[in-house]
């Protein structure tokens, strides 16, 4: 049997559980405070034993969503928190995962990451299913985690009054897995001053000798990719690490 006292992390593929040993939580989230504080309260009473929400965290990529979800599985791993990344393309096999899942004495975050369906995805139904919940539910000591790009994880017609009812009513279907998940939580982009302010922690991490116009630089990186995020503050911090090394 999988032993996850050795393993924060676990990946379910092909029918089986593989550890993970690289695991690096961040040592500081900047302005996600309101997602830190509910996800907080949902992960305690999992790891507390009472029933949980299943959590959606929906935005653009490098806003943090991953980031928390590590930083929740490292606040709580003493209590017994563990993460398990589904990447098994057959989702029923999730069934086979509720049998070992449910004869743990650890919690458990099941984490579909970057999940999104295409039009008319046969996946799509089979998931809903699941998350709805079938015949048989999932185990007591795991809810869902699930992310995505967006806070419908599949494309949208544009309907208006003369769609046909069938179709208004496959629309919502669609719209309505969103609303299976009890804790949707969204990540949003930065305003520039929050972003500064992002850019100088992640320069004093990097011990960059700030001999530049921090404001104006880092807008002009930022311009590249077209968002102010964490994760653009990093990466500008890390360009200017870089550009200190003598050639």
């Amino acid at each position: 049997m999988f032993v996850f006292e050795s393993y924060l992390i676990a990946r379910w593929h092909d029918g089986a559980l593989k550890g993970l040993e690289n695991f690096n939580p961040p040592k500081k989230l900047l302005f996600l405070d309101k997602q830190i504080k509910i996800t907080t309260k949902n992960t305690l009473a999992l790891c507390s034993g009472f029933e949980a929400l299943n959590m959606f965290f929906y935005g653009e990529n490098g806003l943090g969503k991953s980031s928390l979800v590590k930083y929740l599985l490292n606040k709580f791993a003493s209590k017994g928190l563990r993460c398990i990344e589904y990447l098994d393309e057959d989702i029923y096999s999730i069934y086979e995962l509720f049998d070992i899942v449910k004869k743990s004495k650890h919690k458990f975050f099941i984490y579909f990451d970057d999940l999104a369906f295409e039009e008319n995805d046969k996946e799509f139904r089979k998931f809903k299913s699941i998350i709805e919940g079938s015949l048989e539910e999932k185990p007591k000591n795991c809810i869902f985690l699930v992310t995505s790009n967006k806070k419908h994880i599949i494309k949208q017609k544009a309907l208006n009054l003369d769609s046909d009812i069938f179709e208004k009513e496959e629309e919502n279907e669609k719209i309505s897995l969103f609303a299976r998940f009890g804790l949707p939580i969204g990540f949003y982009p930065l305003n520039f001053a929050d972003f500064i302010n992002v850019v100088a922690f992640y320069l004093s991490e990097y011990n960059v000798k700030v001999n530049f116009d921090i404001e104006q630089e880092a807008k002009s990186f930022a311009l590249a990719y077209g968002i102010y995020s964490g994760r653009v503050a990093k990466q500008f911090a890390l360009f200017k690490f870089i550009e200190q090394f003598e050639a």
